[in-house]
């Protein structure tokens, strides 16, 4: 219930930003990106899309290899478009889809082997993330006109806090000392304290799968690594030919700034980041010349096309049977509270 009480409190919130915008920039805007997609330009969107979801699928499948164990690429990107699925309509659209891709990979790898796997390969992600936003960032501020400091200050305090924490897990990770158990010192636990507990003693096992990964499988990271650089070059790709398509814009520059800005509008806590990647849209295209309304056209165009892979996520959890994937999670996630070993 509390659950369900947040989400249609940050979708009330996401839905009246987007009426803000949009009556500030006209439902033309909306329209344009909209009809974009019944255009032949908009197959050329979808189409490296999903070729944006075979690279992912293919990063996880290579990390599930290096957990000792081979699955079917279909498998992976069947899963991955569920987590997906459920990553993008909840808060935090880069978030969400993590416990959903543990919960239906557990049958192939077992539960630990599968939530390391999925740890890692959000890690590597977000390792990307961090990289393509801080480049976004800065080059925004190098083709902008005056920024608006709000937003300056919003952008410098994310780019701070996801620095802090890949920092401490790299710092760990590479060192092969565990950072769960000095988050646990720094809060006054008990050093025993997780090796005496059943779900700390699982915890701890999948941290070490994780810092052995980061360690000792230089090749499987490396190989992780090119696929994450890959899949968000196609991201910024998919930005550029939105951009040639919508307004004729054919500035690199401009594509990877506001690349970073759509990694920055993702992690509002709202869901599609429906309203948000509209506001920080239209503030960012009116800041690089571009105009605000194309900033809108933009999300639009960027949200649907996102949705056409949402789309498919449902239809496959419709064929699992959407009731009965509900009773399974909730059983798993009650299981994975009180597992023992």
């Amino acid at each position: 219930m509390r659950n369900a009480v947040k989400f249609a409190i940050t979708l009330l919130v996401g839905v009246s930003l987007f009426y803000f915008v949009v009556k500030e920039t006209g439902i033309e805007a909306i329209w344009e990106g909209i009809i974009l997609f019944l255009r032949p330009e908009g197959l050329i969107i979808i189409a490296t899309t999903f070729l944006i979801v075979f690279i992912g699928a293919l990063r996880w499948r290579e990390v599930i290899a290096s957990q000792g164990k081979r699955v079917p690429l279909l498998l992976t990107i069947r899963y991955l478009v569920k987590g997906f699925t459920v990553d993008f309509l909840t808060p935090f659209s880069l978030f969400g889809g993590e416990a959903v891709r543990i919960f239906l990979m557990e049958k192939s790898l077992g539960l630990k082997k599968s939530a390391t796997a999925a740890a890692i390969d959000k890690i590597m992600d977000v390792t990307m993330h961090f990289f393509f936003l801080v480049l976004g960032i800065v080059l925004f501020i190098i083709h902008g006109s005056e920024p608006s400091g709000v937003f300056l200050y919003y952008a410098g305090g994310v780019i701070t806090a996801l620095f802090f924490i890949l920092f401490l897990f790299y710092q760990f990770a590479l060192r092969k000392k565990s950072m769960i158990g000095w988050v646990f010192k720094i809060f006054g636990f008990s050093k025993n304290y997780l090796a005496d507990n059943g779900n700390g003693k699982m915890v701890m096992e999948i941290e070490r799968g994780i810092i052995r990964f980061f360690s000792f499988q230089r090749k499987e990271l490396l190989k992780g690594m090119a696929l994450s650089f890959l899949r968000h070059l196609l991201l910024a790709f998919r930005v550029y030919i939105i951009l040639f398509f919508l307004v004729g814009q054919t500035e690199l520059g401009h594509a990877f700034a506001v690349y970073g800005l759509t990694i920055l509008s993702m992690l509002l806590p709202l869901p599609a980041a429906l309203g948000g990647m509209e506001a920080i849209m239209a503030l960012g295209f009116g800041t690089l010349g571009i105009g605000l309304t194309a900033g809108v056209a933009y999300a639009v165009t960027v949200r649907s096309a996102d949705l056409i892979v949402c789309a498919l996520g449902i239809i496959l959890f419709i064929r699992l049977s959407f009731t009965s994937f509900l009773k399974q999670f909730n059983l798993f996630i009650k299981n994975f509270s009180t597992e023992k070993e």
